[in-house]
């Protein structure tokens, strides 16, 4: 059974910053709650890391990959 919050879409742009290949997660993505953002970022990463290392390992990209999510406002 597929999770609730998997969307059949996931939008992405690819960028550099500071030289670093950086992929942002526009939409698509889970769902990480309100709250701080070191609170989401654990939750990214305890709850939903197979989502991180599908959008940014291979093949669809390179662990050299920095990838970030657009969070709604606090």
């Amino acid at each position: 059974m597929a999770e609730e919050w998997l969307s059949d879409r996931i939008r992405v742009i690819d960028s550099h910053t500071a030289g670093e290949p950086t992929r942002v997660v526009l939409d698509g993505g889970p769902k990480l709650g309100h709250g701080p953002l070191a609170e989401r970022r654990e939750r990214l990463r305890s709850r939903f890391d197979h989502f991180r290392s599908a959008v940014v390992n291979e093949p669809r990209g390179s662990d050299v990959w920095v990838g970030a999510v657009l969070c709604e406002p606090c």
